[in-house]
């Protein structure tokens, strides 16, 4: 299933109701917005709008805003629904 702006707004309804975070993992090995990520790294996502994830990723402590393109590059985990 690809990710989309969509799918992760979904999850992120369910899992706040149920108590549980929701997580992105980057499926890359490039930079994005001119850092250097890792493939599999972890990522919160902190909030989700209408064309834009906002996620904080603990390998700099940055948040960082995600467009329908980012998002892509991305695999959801945590409760599919």
């Amino acid at each position: 299933m690809n990710t989309t702006i969509d799918n992760v707004r979904m999850t992120k309804i369910v899992n706040d109701k149920n108590g549980d975070n929701t997580y992105l993992i980057s499926n890359f090995s490039k930079k994005l917005d001119n850092e250097l990520w890792y493939k599999d790294e972890l990522c919160f996502v902190k909030k989700v709008s209408e064309k834009h994830v906002t996620i904080f990723r603990p390998m700099d402590g940055k948040k960082y805003i995600l467009n329908e393109n980012d998002i892509k590059k991305f695999i959801l985990i945590g409760v599919i629904i």
